[in-house]
């Protein structure tokens, strides 16, 4: 399994908000993970940070899993927990008040592949089939819109809303998580923040993702400079997971 990832602040704002990690556990699963911090002024990038580091404290103690069931559970118990500790910083410290962050990630071990989502960081996929897709749907009020007929997907892309989060970490004391099993014929994984897809058409990227020539570093550095090439207008992050021939996981 070959993974990179990169961030960068863009072109723009003063700071990065966006945190993410690729850790592995003591069997040698793999869990990456991207948040972009927002809110709260400057603390954003506290939110970020805070779960980052909280997911990769618990994984790297994680002593793999016996089963689908317990995974599951594991990623439901630690997300919410993960909510829980960056809620109760912005509730009790005036610095961090109304910051938060989403979390987009992928949990590769040998029961199977499972993705994860909080707000409108994305997870994508390549397949071996050649096919390209996103895996997540964004937590915002315009795709709520899209899903309850009263938008269309060409007039979401434009809307003033388009950026207006229904759900994040650290926000509410309650969160949705979304948690899916994506099939084995993946064999590449892109985790990015808004950064990158709300600038850059996902058929653009996808034309990057599916050509096998380049390295992922190299596909890495290709997106990060389309993004930038956009204008650069917010922070950007990308993880890129590629699996091998013989991988278990």
């Amino acid at each position: 399994m070959k993974c990179f990832g990169a961030t960068d602040t863009g072109l723009v704002r003063a700071n990065n908000q966006d945190s993410y990690v690729i850790a592995s556990n003591e069997v040698g699963d793999v869990f990456a993970l991207v948040c972009a911090g927002i809110g709260g002024g400057n603390s954003g990038d506290v939110a970020s940070q805070t779960a980052i580091q909280y997911f990769s404290e618990v994984f790297s103690a994680n002593k793999g899993f016996k089963d689908e069931e317990e995974a599951l559970t594991w990623l439901r118990y630690q997300i919410r927990k993960a909510n829980d500790t960056v809620f109760t910083l912005s509730t009790t410290r005036r610095e961090y008040q109304g910051m938060g962050t989403t979390l987009v990630g992928v949990l590769l071990i040998p029961q199977g592949s499972y993705v994860i989502n909080v707000g409108d960081s994305r997870a994508y996929a390549s397949f071996q089939d050649g096919s390209f897709r996103c895996l997540t749907q964004d937590h915002t009020l315009v795709q709520d819109m899209v899903n309850h007929g009263e938008l269309s997907e060409e007039e979401m892309m434009n809307h003033p809303k388009r950026n207006m989060l229904t759900n994040a970490l650290g926000i509410w004391s309650n969160i949705r998580i979304d948690l899916t099993r994506i099939d084995d014929l993946a064999d590449t994984f892109l985790l990015c923040s808004d950064g990158l897809h709300g600038y850059v058409p996902d058929s653009v990227i996808a034309k990057v993702m599916l050509d096998s020539r380049q390295t992922l570093q190299a596909k890495s550095k290709q997106l990060m400079n389309l993004a930038l090439l956009q204008g650069g207008y917010d922070n950007i992050t990308i993880i890129l997971i590629q699996k091998e021939a013989g991988d278990k996981r």
